[in-house]
Formats: structure tokens, C-alpha cells, sequence
């Protein structure tokens, strides 16, 4: 990193843009492990096609709880009432981190599922479109910056912080991820990507060192 570099907004902004070149020149090695190839060779299906499948396994498993745990509350009326919205939107992550209280890193975004996204991620930032993702993921940080927001924990059953912006995620990296039920989402912050339960605002999972 080159010494005008700063903490905070720009120094993330530096390391976004100054680090480019190098990780273009190293792309993410894939990582299967040998019980992956085994099942692959036994469907005939490609290895990394066994690791997306599993990360939908995954997925609907942790919908399954959430499911449940919105069909345990009450149902709230439509309303515009910000303290009724906030008020049901804590009982559902209350419930769902009570149902997955021993979750940890990883029950999700497995190492070889983190490494696939990260592979998945990388040719999307490269050329013209790599360079217009880098420049809006640096502009989102520096709004957030400029916003004071809290810092967002990398920490599984963890609350979105309140008030903080969401960062756009540029749309290329989405159309290259696996699509999500329409209750969660990918969000980006700083070079980590977290999935996150939008009815319920808590982080789900997260793939740490994402953005290469």
C-alpha cells in the first residue's frame, strides 16, 4: 500500500484500488477437498458444481429456521409505524438466533464454499467492469464514512447495525453469485461480503477477504 494511503474510508479505498493489479495477476486457487471430488465423481458432475449445491443445502436449511420462526410470531398489520416495524423485526431475530444459538462461521459459507465465491467474484474485477465494480464498492465506503456509521461485526447471528447505510453491491458480482430467496441478501463491507436475513437484520454468514 503506498504511504498517502489512510486509515478508515480511504485506506479501504486505497487497498481496493492499489492491491488491483496484483490480485488480477493471482487469482483465487480452487480449493476441493478430496470427499468433494469423491461425491463429484460419484453424481458425474463437475466438483465445483457439488460445492454450489452444497451452499443451496445450506441456504435452505437456514430458511427452514426462518420459516419457523416467523410462523411462530405474531403477524404484524401493515403499517408505516417505525417502533412497530423495529419491534417485530427484533422478535424474529430473537427467535432465529434462539433456534440457531450454537451456529457458528462456516455453518454457511464453508471453507470451499468461501473459496468458490471468491473464485466466482474475481473475473468481475477485472476490465472496464471490474474497474466501474472497484469504484463504486470505494464510493459506498466512502459514504459510509462520511456518515459515521458503527463498525458492522463480522459475527454470525449479529445485528446489521442500526442506521447504518446499506452498501451497494455492484450488480455484476450479483448476476455472478447464486441466487437467494428473496428473504436474504449479499452485502458487501469493505472487502468482506455478508449474507444477510433482511426480514430479520442479522448477519447469517460471511466470507471474509472476498473482494481479492
Amino acid at each position: 500500500m503506498k504511504r498517502s494511503c489512510l486509515f478508515g474510508a480511504i485506506g479501504v479505498a486505497c487497498m481496493l484500488g492499489a492491491q488491483a493489479t496484483e490480485a488480477q495477476q493471482r487469482p483465487p486457487t480452487p480449493q476441493i477437498s478430496g470427499t468433494t471430488r469423491e461425491k463429484a465423481k460419484e453424481a458425474n458432475a463437475n466438483p465445483d458444481a457439488v460445492v454450489l449445491e452444497d451452499f443451496q443445502k445450506r441456504v435452505e436449511a437456514y430458511m427452514a429456521v426462518h420459516k419457523a420462526a416467523t410462523k411462530d410470531s405474531l403477524p404484524l398489520k401493515e403499517t408505516s409505524n417505525p417502533a412497530e416495524i423495529k419491534a417485530a423485526q427484533q422478535a424474529l431475530a430473537t427467535k432465529i438466533r434462539m433456534a440457531r444459538a450454537t451456529a457458528k462461521p462456516g455453518d454457511i459459507f464453508t471453507p470451499e464454499i468461501r473459496n468458490k465465491f471468491r473464485r466466482l467474484m474475481y473475473p468481475e474485477l477485472k476490465g472496464a467492469a471490474g474497474r466501474e465494480a472497484r469504484e463504486e464498492l470505494t464510493e459506498d465506503v466512502r459514504e459510509r464514512d462520511e456518515r459515521a456509521p458503527k463498525p458492522v461485526p463480522m459475527k454470525v447471528n449479529a445485528a446489521y447495525p442500526e442506521g447504518n447505510p446499506l452498501p451497494t453491491t455492484p450488480t455484476n458480482l450479483l448476476a455472478a453469485l447464486p441466487t437467494l430467496p428473496k428473504e436474504l441478501e449479499y452485502r458487501i463491507i469493505g472487502r468482506n461480503l455478508i449474507l444477510r436475513d433482511v426480514q430479520a437484520n442479522i448477519i447469517v454468514d460471511f466470507v471474509p477477504n472476498a473482494i481479492q
